[in-house]
């Protein structure tokens, strides 16, 4: 009997005995993740996503979904914004414009200057003007009538040196194959008009209109002059307020002395160049009306000025809306868990890093989501950055008539993906913070005790 009683407590001891070292290891886990530093806190908080995966797979696409049409929306904004700049500068103003004090008043034909004063004064300007310029083109700008046997109306003719003109405006690009050439042909008293003219006055290629304008003794004068290019630009306002003519055809019957002009447009290197250009010009041409394109046009340089401001509101706005699903979430998450996180307060998880895990938990959950949905957004926008996005299947061309091209080229550039980027670890980490307050309000022992 004796040997049997010994073999029971024999036994009962090496049953302890486990059961304490598998106490131990659990508690030795336990404690690695309590106190073994940040490293433990993120491989948790990462696990703690995937422990239900349809909820968390619900929010990820709703914040994938909202990120691709949120990046793509910013690119097509930002690209329909800046190429209608950059072609409303490339077409009508170029970066810098001079005039006679008096010509923008009311285009008053007896506002000119002389080409050769303005020629000498640009030679001796400094080397910044000088290495900044590209090229410039000198006009007359005459105001008055274009008729024909079907209507007239008002117009603007620019009296130009074709050469000049093809390398600081791009209208000669918008005139197609069919439609004849930018006043590069030998025909006498050509005239080049856009297809919004051309349908008003209900003329084609090659037929004989007349223009007839104020001469600088208040005298009427009339031209005839025939079709040899129509241009089409994606501006409409512009094409039905302009036509061009060379400068020598329509010169004798002015009356302008030799080399007078009314009109300087200046090409600089790139955009940015007008802020440093401009200021110089107006210190050298004192006396005259010197403008950049954002004075010529102030609304334009507004728009363009409000960019960024619009793609960060935008995406500000879907953020703002996703970011009410992920505090839904992530509170459903720490209300379910709420027996767990009390266990952990209770055997010496601090505040500081449950307030962490859960933080960590809302910031992966929209990183993650946002790469989901930024990648392939950026896929889809790669092929079409050098196609463009042609909006006219389905609206015609009724932006063009308001001044907006209808292919859009749309944008997506370092900068911009840094701005998404931000803005949705802003989101994440805004998120993060009501529900893990609300699981520092947890009481370990309350905790423990619920069912």
């Amino acid at each position: 009997m004796s040997l049997k009683l010994l073999d029971i407590y024999n036994g009962m001891i090496q049953c302890r005995n486990r059961e304490t070292e598998k106490f131990d290891k659990i508690q030795i886990n336990q404690s690695s993740v309590i106190h073994n530093g940040m490293k433990n806190i993120i491989n948790l908080a990462w696990k703690n996503i995937w422990r239900n995966k349809v909820r968390s797979g619900v929010i990820l696409g709703a914040i994938a979904i909202g990120l691709f049409s949120g990046t793509f929306l910013l690119a097509f904004i930002d690209g329909w914004i800046v190429g209608t700049v950059n072609s409303d500068i490339k077409t009508q103003y170029s970066h810098v414009q001079i005039h006679d004090k008096a010509f923008l008043a009311n285009y008053d034909i007896n506002a000119y200057f002389m080409r050769d004063a303005v020629e000498e004064k640009m030679a001796q300007s400094g080397r910044d003007v000088a290495r900044n310029v590209s090229t410039t083109t000198y006009r007359l700008s005459l105001t008055g009538m274009l008729a024909s046997s079907h209507n007239a109306l008002g117009v603007t003719a620019k009296g130009v040196l074709p050469d000049e003109e093809m390398q600081v405006t791009d209208v000669w690009q918008h005139i197609p194959d069919t439609m004849g050439v930018f006043l590069t042909d030998d025909t006498r008293n050509a005239i080049v008009i856009s297809t919004k003219i051309a349908e008003k006055l209900k003329v084609r290629l090659r037929t004989r209109i007349v223009f007839t304008f104020q001469d600088v003794h208040g005298d009427m004068q009339s031209i005839a002059f025939r079709v040899c290019g129509i241009y089409k630009t994606t501006n409409a306002m512009f094409d039905e307020a302009n036509v061009f003519v060379r400068y020598t055809d329509v010169f004798g019957y002015t009356g302008l002395p030799d080399n007078a002009v009314h009109e300087v447009a200046t090409w600089l290197s790139d955009i940015e160049t007008s802020n440093i250009v401009s200021p110089q010009l107006k210190g050298m041409f004192s006396d005259m009306d010197v403008q950049q394109w954002d004075e010529i046009n102030p609304a334009l340089a507004m728009i363009l000025a409000y960019t960024d401001y619009m793609g960060v509101i935008i995406l500000g706005i879907f953020l703002f809306a996703l970011s009410f699903g992920i505090i839904n979430t992530m509170l459903m998450a720490v209300l379910e868990r709420t027996r767990e996180l009390g266990m952990l307060g209770a055997i010496g998880m601090s505040k500081r890093k449950i307030f962490n895990m859960i933080m960590l938990e809302t910031v992966f959950l929209t990183l993650l989501g946002g790469a989901v949905g930024i990648i392939p957004g950026a896929a889809v926008l790669l092929p079409v950055l050098e196609t463009g996005i042609d909006l006219s299947f389905f609206m015609g061309d009724q932006m063009e008539d308001f001044g907006f091209s209808s292919m859009v080229y749309p944008i997506f550039n370092v900068k911009m993906l840094a701005e998404i980027v931000v803005l949705v670890m802003l989101a994440g980490i805004l998120s993060a913070i009501y529900p893990a307050r609300k699981a520092l309000k947890l009481k370990p022992l309350d905790a423990i005790r619920e069912v």
